[in-house]
């Protein structure tokens, strides 16, 4: 399966969560992974990957610390993050 089709949200297009965490996920395995999967999605998705840089922007202001957050919940470290952390349009 594409790396894609794991971030789409119940067909309503690419979901910017899924993205943010699927990135730092590959983030986490290594700085090459990241920027494949990146690459993937400007190549692919231009649109949507555009979309998502304003909101992962949005998000990593609102909370500075976000990608340590969820690098602690990936590890098993904190309990799954408050998603109004990531709730950026109703601000």
């Amino acid at each position: 399966m594409s790396n894609a089709f794991e971030t789409f949200d119940g067909g309503l297009g690419i979901s910017n969560l899924g993205i943010l965490f699927k990135i730092y996920g590959k983030e986490k395995k290594s700085k090459k992974s990241r920027e494949n999967y990146e690459n993937f999605l400007k190549k692919n998705y231009p649109k949507e990957y555009v979309d998502f840089l304003d909101f992962k922007t949005k998000v990593e202001k609102k909370t500075p610390n976000i990608k340590e957050i969820i690098f602690d919940w990936m590890d098993g470290k904190r309990e799954l993050p408050n998603f109004e952390l990531f709730d950026v349009y109703n601000d």
